[in-house]
């Protein structure tokens, strides 16, 4: 993916500097100059990126199996390899510090205080879902015939981008640096989606990158102001779809007491004999579970 012109890092209104959104007075700190320390999702994805470029300089680069395996590549998903719709973003350009260091760079400005704002879970759902998204926009231009199917893509530019968007919604006080100049973060996303949709429309040198760049940044964006929304109605879902199991659960456990009563009734009324095979199993069964049932509790 391309990497020009990364709005990150700034003063002391940025994503990095100041007390961070839902942290306490001041934040965490890191040792690197006061800067705040990272979350364990941001420490985690920065280590694993960093260490994946570390690892691609010793294992052929460009020419390697891990790029061989895990970028993205619209013949190969197609062909079944759709692992390489996620794995992608993990690999950056094996010759340019740049690629890699911008990416983590904007990942550790942006990405630090929107983790301690939502918490380690939701940001990395979002981080992926942001690559995820970009990656499909890419994925159909390619189909359609738009972009070169047997062009390679990789970066976590989409994810990040998607980052800097929820960012603008949430965060609008926030400065970037853009092009040496400090300006507010909802500026830099304006000027962005117009750079990214120019040079996708003209099919510019890096018309694949832009792609996934510009459907990050836009689903940021829409997440920014939908995604509580998406979140409650998610949430609400899952708690129904709880609930509804444990009536059916109930409802079973009581249809059987129900059954065993009547089994225990016939049995005192005209004896173990005139069980039938399945009132039979059915008792065993239930006196089966209850014994589970009280060694679970006595351990």
């Amino acid at each position: 993916m391309s990497w020009q012109d990364r709005p990150y890092s700034g003063d002391e209104n940025s994503c990095g500097g100041g007390p961070p959104p839902g942290g306490g007075p001041g934040g965490m700190r890191s040792w690197f100059g006061g800067l705040p320390a990272a979350g364990r999702v941001v420490k985690w994805l920065l280590g694993i990126n960093i260490a994946i470029f570390l690892l691609g300089q010793f294992t052929g680069r460009g020419d390697g199996f891990i790029y061989a395996w895990f970028e993205m590549q619209t013949e190969a998903v197609l062909g079944g390899q759709i692992w390489r719709l996620f794995t992608f973003t993990y690999l950056h350009d094996p010759d340019s510090l740049w690629h890699v260091g911008m990416n983590m760079l904007g990942l550790y400005f942006l990405g630090v205080p929107l983790e301690r704002h939502w918490g380690g879970k939701r940001f990395f759902v979002f981080y992926t879902l942001g690559g995820a998204v970009a990656v499909f926009l890419y994925f159909v231009l390619t189909v359609v015939g738009w972009l070169d199917p047997r062009a390679i893509l990789i970066g976590a530019s989409g994810n990040v981008l998607a980052v800097l968007g929820v960012c603008a919604v949430l965060f609008p006080g926030f400065r970037l640096i853009f092009l040496f100049f400090p300006v507010p973060i909802r500026t830099a996303a304006v000027i962005l989606v117009a750079l990214y949709s120019f040079n996708l429309l003209s099919r510019g040198g890096n018309a694949g990158g832009d792609a996934c760049h510009l459907a990050g940044l836009a689903f940021g964006i829409i997440w920014g102001y939908k995604g509580h929304l998406w979140t409650h109605a998610w949430q609400q879902k899952r708690e129904a779809v709880r609930r509804g199991a444990w009536e059916a659960k109930r409802r079973e456990q009581q249809g059987l007491e129900d059954d065993v009563d009547k089994i225990l009734e016939k049995v005192h009324r005209d004896g173990i004999n005139s069980l039938t095979r399945r009132e039979k199993r059915k008792l065993e069964t239930a006196t089966k579970d209850q014994r589970d049932q009280d060694h679970r509790h006595q351990l």
